[in-house]
């Protein structure tokens, strides 16, 4: 705990300021409070402070430390309104984040404190966390949290030892759909393909986001390569069947589905890596005819 040390006195100025300071791994999610003056070590991890047994979804401490800047949010817990901080620090060759959490419940008036006004006030700060990492034409995640959520789940996947599959799915020629019918057709069939995409996961465990253009990712942690490979068959099966009924006109589609499992045998590789064997078996896929998984 000593080379947290130096710390203390920087961060004394805004003990009047904010109700709870504490430094973040943000990889790991491990928590160091700040209490009367001293660090103390904790087995907490970040998102166990807002009641939760998941990672947030918009972590602002994976932000702050990938770009390398200050970021902010709101959170609601218990009837209180918080606004968290986030700041990023490189201290004796660790890249950490500090959090600083402030109860502004006392400080902003949203309403008269009953139940719908809370439902209201709960309902934007969701809304305003969301709006950072969700694609906003299919509702489905955004390459930024991809970057953010991926790094973490290949880290819980290496420390578990257990397989993490990711999975790369591509319309097929659907170029040609937006030079027919045009880009407001495509769209649609974009946000109609995206709910079909959802239909297959699990809810709370696995997660898809828009990586980009007519591609997405498929995360699924806990899954063995068998397994995503049938679940990508069971989602191209279901697609080439589905007759896609948008702007007056039937559309037929296929796609083609690039699967690689990570972290089996402890062998954990880093983001970037995972993409680029996951989109090889994508390009295979699409080398051998299209409308398969690879």
């Amino acid at each position: 705990m000593q080379k947290y040390e130096a710390l203390l006195d920087k961060l004394k100025i805004f003990e009047k300021m904010y109700d709870v300071m504490r430094i973040v791994d943000p990889l790991e999610k491990r928590v160091v409070e700040v209490s009367e003056d001293k660090f103390i070590k904790s087995d907490m991890v970040c998102y166990n402070y807002w009641n939760r047994n998941q990672l947030c979804n918009n972590c602002i401490s994976i932000r702050a430390y990938k770009e390398n800047d200050t970021f902010f949010k709101m959170e609601y817990k218990e009837g209180n309104i918080f606004m968290i901080t986030a700041v990023p620090i490189e201290f004796q060759g660790n890249c950490l984040v500090i959090e600083l959490i402030k109860n502004t419940s006392k400080n902003m008036v949203f309403g008269e404190g009953n139940s719908d006004c809370d439902s209201k006030t709960l309902t934007m700060i969701e809304y305003m966390n969301q709006v950072a990492i969700k694609d906003s034409l299919t509702g489905l995640y955004n390459r930024r949290y991809i970057d953010e959520r991926l790094p973490a789940e290949l880290l819980d996947a290496s420390l578990k030892g257990e397989p993490l599959s990711v999975i790369f799915a591509d319309i097929d020629f659907f170029k040609k759909i937006n030079d027919t019918y045009g880009h407001s057709t495509g769209d649609l069939v974009l946000k109609e393909f995206a709910k079909e995409l959802e239909r297959f996961t699990r809810k709370d465990v696995d997660w898809v986001a828009r990586f980009g253009g007519e591609e997405f990712l498929i995360c699924l942690p806990e899954t063995d390569l068998d397994t995503a490979k049938g679940l990508a068959e069971n989602i191209r099966d279901r697609i080439e069947k589905k007759k896609f009924e948008v702007s007056g006109e039937t559309i037929n589609l296929t796609c083609s589905f690039g699967v690689h499992v990570v972290c089996e045998d402890n062998e954990c590789k880093t983001v970037d890596g995972v993409i680029k064997l996951v989109d090889e078996h994508l390009y295979k896929a699409k080398n051998l005819g299209r409308n398969r998984v690879e």
